[in-house]
């Protein structure tokens, strides 16, 4: 019974963690994908994106 009930535990917490390992591939997918087509010829995964208004800054600019 209690190896039933083990089996059973790890069945069930098994399908919503699925979930987050199918969130995270598509999250690592979606930056290699952009870094890939950039043509920058940097790898910067954390880069801010560019609103169009120079008096905003965000904190990667700032040169401290």
């Amino acid at each position: 019974m209690k190896k039933l009930l083990m089996a059973s535990a790890i069945m069930l917490t098994g399908a919503p963690l699925s979930g987050c390992v199918l969130g995270a591939a598509a999250g690592a997918g979606y930056i290699a994908h952009d870094e890939a087509t950039e043509n920058d010829g940097k790898f910067d995964p954390l880069e801010e994106a560019y609103d169009g208004d120079p008096s905003t800054a965000g904190p990667l600019d700032k040169d401290d």
